[in-house]
């Protein structure tokens, strides 16, 4: 079986409650998307870093206990683990505490194989520290004919001016196999409403595959150069983020299967995993 690796940030999200208590989840949507894929029993594998903290451990823990391989998380020493603190509502008002080395990550490269999947994103991809290391790795997952998934999203505090990051943007589009974006993502990067228009304004030129998804109106858009497939799926009580995890895992899985499915088989295995109970115990 042909396994997923993913890339990207490792963060403790801690949420505020009016009540003055707070709950606590690892990671964003991606990260709980490699968690549903290990649980699910694909060969699953995370590269990142996170400090040798407690902070650190828990997330680690949190990871090994999905079954992802976590081999490939580098552990600093000159440095905290991110902890990312949000009230729940205003995304502009989430405050990171952190204090990464100076030093790029320094992870354990995996063995990527023919057929593997390889997904990254987050402000990992984009910033100075880390973008030439990561895109080494993408480079030779390249030559060895894996499948690789851009997912553009980060956290506003960390990108207060778009055009600094544009280029990194444009290199992770390139390079990819496919783009995968919820549609307020997406909309970070390239302001409006039509997202067909976002498309083929700023994304056909670069990378011809592009999977958006919507969980405010449970839709998903599939573009492939010049056709495009809409599916809309069923009303689930499952939260956003829920949807969006399970989403990009079931088209994960199924692109571990084979990379050229239908744009249905996606869609459709990304919407059985976005409604599954094993999303919504995330």
């Amino acid at each position: 079986m042909n396994k997923a690796i993913y890339i990207g940030e490792l963060t403790l999200n801690i949420t505020l409650q009016p009540d003055c208590t707070a709950s606590t989840k690892v990671g964003d949507w991606a990260v709980n998307a490699a968690m549903l894929d290990g649980r699910m029993d694909l060969p699953t594998i995370f590269v990142g870093e996170a400090g040798a903290d407690t902070v650190g451990d828990h997330i680690v823990a949190h990871l090994e206990e999905a079954k992802v391989d976590v081999k490939s998380i580098d552990r600093y020493t000159e440095g905290l683990s991110p902890v990312r603190i949000s009230d729940g509502q205003d995304a502009a008002k989430v405050m990171g505490h952190e204090k990464f080395p100076v030093e790029p990550v320094n992870a354990v490269w995996p063995r990527i194989d023919e057929g593997d999947v390889v997904i990254f994103g987050s402000y990992m991809a984009l910033e100075e520290r880390n973008h030439a290391r990561l895109f080494e790795l993408l480079k030779y997952a390249k030559a060895r004919k894996a499948y690789i998934i851009y997912l553009p999203y980060f956290a506003p505090y960390q990108v207060p001016r778009i055009t600094r990051v544009m280029p990194s943007v444009f290199d992770s589009l390139e390079i990819a196999d496919l783009v995968i974006s919820t549609v307020n993502d997406i909309k970070a990067i390239f302001p409006g409403d039509d997202i067909e228009a976002t498309f083929k304004e700023h994304i056909h030129f670069y990378c011809k595959k592009f999977l958006c998804m919507d969980a405010s109106v449970k839709e998903m858009r599939f573009f492939d150069g010049d056709e495009s497939w809409t599916k809309k799926c069923h009303p689930t009580d499952n939260t956003d983020f829920q949807w969006y995890s399970g989403a990009l895992a079931g088209a994960v899985r199924v692109l571990t299967e084979t990379n050229h499915p239908d744009p249905d088989d996606i869609m459709e295995a990304a919407n059985e995993t976005a409604h599954s109970e094993l999303a919504a115990s995330i």
